[in-house]
């Protein structure tokens, strides 16, 4: 679980960091996108933990 919630926040800075690289500002959108994008990625973790489970 500790591994999960890491990947999920350095998912955030890493696209903050990339859009901050772009653009050399950080916006509120550039906020959203990082936001849906780790959520994106946390529906990929729980799809492949659904999975696991429903295979067992």
């Amino acid at each position: 679980m500790k591994k999960f919630i890491m990947n999920l926040i350095l998912t955030f800075f890493t696209g903050l960091f990339a859009i901050y690289l772009l653009t050399r500002k950080v916006e509120i959108d550039g906020l959203r996108v990082c936001f849906i994008s780790t959520g994106v990625v946390a529906l990929g973790y729980l799809t492949v933990c659904l999975i696991k489970k429903a295979r067992k």
